[in-house]
């Protein structure tokens, strides 16, 4: 039972999203966000209904082992929940001894519009930061598999698997939660977010994200589902979300000339990048971790070219629902299904 505070936190955060969206469904849906706020919601809620399932995906693990692993990451969930409560309690007092000195979120965001301006070197920041989950993923990858290699992980009943995804799921639940709870403070009640969340969110944030959920969290909790599939896949799904979109993104704003359509933001530069960056992300990816996934060429060229024709369809015809979210469930499904299919 001691994966359940980590289920209850998500779940938590599932409600409380689908609430806020639910009770603002007139305005979110005027702003054509409604849709994505419930899947943001649904993906907290699946990720805690699997999280007592991911440690033994791949491995054949003691129940001891389970109950500890289970232990530490609910322990760490815990403890940010009770660092952002203290936080946030302690924000909501001060704002009631100094009202003039409240966050006014009304103003900051009209404020926000009307300097803001396209920065290519900001932008370049911003998709940095979604590179960073993808570090994660495969620096903790790559220690489980020195340790396991050494021989380290055997005397605690561990494997590559099961060391690399705790370390992976605990970063990343952990990465979610701080992200949402400040989020919801910050559409709900943002005199409870202290000085640096204001500055922080100013210097990260897009016009579009003022009104709804920044991407970060809704990014990271779209790759669990794959938690349960080969690690290649797990793994180019990430990369796929953050380096294919990046290198669709800067290189249709860069160097796009030739729009998709006349009503379209987006570039014909720009879709050629993100096909052949998730071409070459599918088959790099897959090579180098093969033995995890021991298929032929042709699977691989085959998964290579369907992640690419899915990432095309998806950033050319996604709507109002995030490429953020369609990107790596609908690559890493097509992905998955060649996989077990052929």
């Amino acid at each position: 039972m001691y994966f359940l505070p980590t289920t209850i936190i998500f779940v938590l955060l599932a409600v409380m999203t689908l609430i806020n969206t639910i009770k603002n469904r007139v305005e979110k849906k005027e702003k054509h966000i409604f849709t994505n706020e419930i899947l943001v919601g649904l993906l907290f809620l699946m990720s805690g209904i699997l999280f007592p399932f991911m440690y033994i995906a791949h491995s054949n693990l003691s129940l001891n082992t389970l109950n500890f692993l289970w232990l530490s990451t609910s322990v760490i969930l815990i403890i940010e929940m009770i660092i952002w409560g203290t936080i946030l309690l302690k924000n909501s007092i001060k704002a009631k001894k100094r009202p003039e000195e409240v966050w006014d979120y009304k103003g900051f965001c009209k404020e926000f519009r009307a300097e803001w301006t396209y920065d290519f070197k900001k932008d370049v920041e911003r998709k940095f930061l979604h590179l960073l989950p993808v570090f994660v993923i495969f620096i903790f990858w790559t220690l489980g598999m020195i340790l396991n290699t050494l021989g380290l992980l055997a005397p605690f009943g561990l494997d590559t698997y099961s060391f690399a995804f705790w370390l992976i799921i605990t970063i990343g639940f952990a990465f979610c939660v701080m992200f949402q709870v400040a989020d919801l403070a910050r559409l709900t009640k943002p005199y409870m977010l202290p000085q640096w969340a204001k500055s922080w969110y100013s210097k990260s944030m897009k016009p579009d994200e003022l009104d709804s959920y920044i991407s970060s969290a809704p990014l990271v909790l779209s790759f669990v589902p794959f938690v349960f599939a080969p690690f290649p896949i797990f793994a180019a799904v990430a990369l796929i979300t953050a380096g294919a979109d990046a290198a669709a993104s800067l290189v249709g704003k860069k160097y796009g000339k030739h729009k998709f359509n006349e009503s379209s933001k987006k570039t014909i530069e720009g879709y050629i990048a993100g096909f052949s960056m998730t071409f070459l992300i599918v088959v790099m990816i897959t090579g180098i971790y093969h033995p995890f996934m021991a298929v032929g060429v042709n699977i691989i060229v085959t998964m290579a070219i369907v992640a690419s024709m899915l990432f095309l369809l998806i950033d050319a015809f996604a709507g109002n629902i995030t490429d953020n979210i369609l990107n790596p469930i609908l690559t890493g499904l097509g992905m998955w299904w060649i996989v077990t299919a052929l």
